[in-house]
């Protein structure tokens, strides 16, 4: 199909729109992607943005080859204002944006397109391969659900992928609603929700047809242009999405979900930038976020709290109607191991920041004095890192866990403690003890909450499960964790339980980003926990 426009000039059915700055590297690639797709109907918008490099020369070059390519050079201004020239120059009647670092599958076009004409929809979605730059792994990211189950427009919202590259647009839902992407840090936040919510409809394609690069050296993602925003990277975009809300008389209807979704989304840059800031740089961006969310939703209860345990614990925590703060994390770790610091600081290395961060916090003792600077409202914690064996080290213990087995270090076991011995035991018992007196006596005002997380027996979908291979090995690490449990919930007066294995899905989702391994879970678990704390904390 060919359309004409109002100049009567033919166009293609699509118009790719692909903002160009400094990727000669990765650019032909991108292209090979989109002039071999499968449907041809489709016109490409190379913006060059102002290039250092020998992009601009490769645009032209690709211009040359293909007639469906357009080059528009223009002085450097950013990613927004480059897919803002390519709106003003498009004639497609669908709009779809491309990364210039990223690569499409071959039926991407098509099968978006078939989706969105046929369903007559405003825009359709796709999942996403995200492929690691440095080692060449991808893993699956769903965008419109967990697990087999499809969001509602509310969840999609909340928890839906924002990125504006894996969807296809009808002109009309810009055009008619006069939206241009904002000059702002992470602006596909600032647009995403009002699209969504302009759209009378949307359609998903479940199947993982766009190639998104992480970590690819330059890119924005990886380094943030500095911007007059620097320590409040995100804020700006969502004070526009509130905005454009209120423009497009929308906001009484949807505050609530807006609330809950900035609250997600903020608790997800506090995460990316975590690994990324210096201490008091991310001290402040934290304070700047809480500020927002205080002063656009006064009702909103701000808590102060920590957590220690697993890493599916800072999961199940993000998704509480709280801004979660990975500097009140401690990962890696054991009771035994916060009651008997070592005496020595020995050099840790590590090739994940994250890992890194948290063995050092282990090492140097840091749930103290985090306890002391931060006087939480609540500590949260599981006792599923208490599955690892413990190194008896220069006077105390660390923990052996898989973090710290996949690190290089000067520490070198004075003895290996075996977690299923009765030595582990007995000093489990008496640093768990030792732990509950010190919180009675020194942080008497701070609740304790122990959500009971086991190793999960399967994985699956919300359709059908399997056990993990392993299974009795499973079954005798839950006993001991049950033990423990047990043994906390007799001796501590104040402690809030929480039953996080009795609720429906307790299971590991098979496609889990980071692996399918027992001690994550799922989405729709992760939420059922996280509101049973919201329950027992009043929010």
């Amino acid at each position: 199909m060919h359309m004409e426009n109002k100049e009567g000039q033919r166009q293609g059915a699509v118009s790719v729109i692909v903002p160009v700055y400094n990727v000669a590297g990765w650019l032909n690639e991108c292209m090979e992607s989109v002039v071999n797709q499968t449907f041809g109907d489709f016109e490409v918008l190379l913006v060059d943005d102002g290039s250092t490099d020998e992009s601009g020369d490769l645009c032209d070059i690709w211009a040359g080859r293909d007639a469906r390519i357009r080059v528009i050079h223009k002085e450097n201004a950013g990613p927004s204002a480059a897919r803002n020239c390519g709106i003003s120059e498009a004639k497609g009647a669908y709009f779809s944006f491309l990364d210039s670092d990223d690569v499409i599958g071959p039926s991407f076009l098509e099968k978006m397109y078939e989706a969105i004409t046929c369903e007559d929809a405003d825009m359709a979605e796709c999942d996403v391969w995200r492929v690691n730059s440095i080692t060449g792994n991808r893993t699956l990211r769903r965008v419109s659900g967990v697990m087999g189950k499809e969001y509602s427009p509310e969840e999609q919202m909340e928890y839906g992928y924002t990125a504006i590259w894996k969807c296809m647009f009808r002109r009309e839902l810009f055009t008619e609603n006069g939206i241009w992407f904002p000059d702002c840090h992470s602006e596909a936040r600032a647009l995403y929700p009002l699209l969504l919510s302009l759209s009378k409809k949307r359609v998903y394609v479940p199947e993982a047809l766009y190639y998104y690069r992480l970590f690819r050296e330059g890119s924005l993602s990886a380094a943030p242009r500095k911007t007059k925003e620097s320590g409040t990277e995100g804020i700006r975009a969502y004070e526009i999405l509130i905005q454009s809300f209120k423009e497009h008389r929308i906001y009484d209807e949807k505050r609530e979900v807006l609330k809950k979704l900035i609250i997600t989304k903020l608790s997800d840059l506090l995460a990316a930038f975590y690994t990324q800031r210096q201490t008091q740089a991310f001290g402040l961006l934290s304070e700047g976020y809480r500020r927002f969310v205080k002063q656009n939703f006064p009702e909103y209860q701000d808590r102060v709290y920590l957590n220690i345990g697993g890493y599916n614990l800072n999961k199940i925590l993000s998704n509480m109607n709280l801004l979660h703060d990975p500097a009140g994390r401690i990962n890696f770790s054991s009771l035994i191991s916060l009651m008997h610091p070592i005496e020595d600081s020995p050099a840790i290395r590590h090739k994940n920041r994250y890992r890194l961060i948290m063995l050092e916090r282990e090492r140097d003792n840091c749930f103290w004095s985090l306890m002391e600077g931060r006087r939480p409202d609540f500590v949260v914690l599981d006792f599923i890192e208490e599955r690892f064996d413990m190194i008896a080290y220069a006077g105390g213990y660390l923990t052996k866990s898989d973090a710290f087995d996949d690190c290089e270090t000067e520490a070198e076991p004075e003895k290996v403690v075996l977690r299923r011995s009765e030595e582990c035991t007995k000093l489990w018992q008496e640093s768990a003890l030792a732990f509950i007196r010190r919180m009675e006596e020194r942080y008497s005002g701070t609740d304790i909450i122990l959500v009971k997380n086991y190793l999960a027996e399967k994985k699956g979908d919300v359709n059908s499960q399997a056990y993990f291979d392993g299974l009795d090995e499973i079954q005798k690490i839950n006993k001991v964790l049950e033990g423990y449990y047990s043994f906390f919930e007799e001796h501590c007066k104040k402690v809030i339980i929480i039953e996080a294995s009795e609720c429906q899905y307790y299971f590991t989702d098979k496609e889990y980003e980071y692996g399918a391994i027992p001690s994550h879970l799922n989405e729709l678990v992760n939420r059922e926990i996280a509101k049973k704390i919201e329950s027992c904390i009043g929010i």
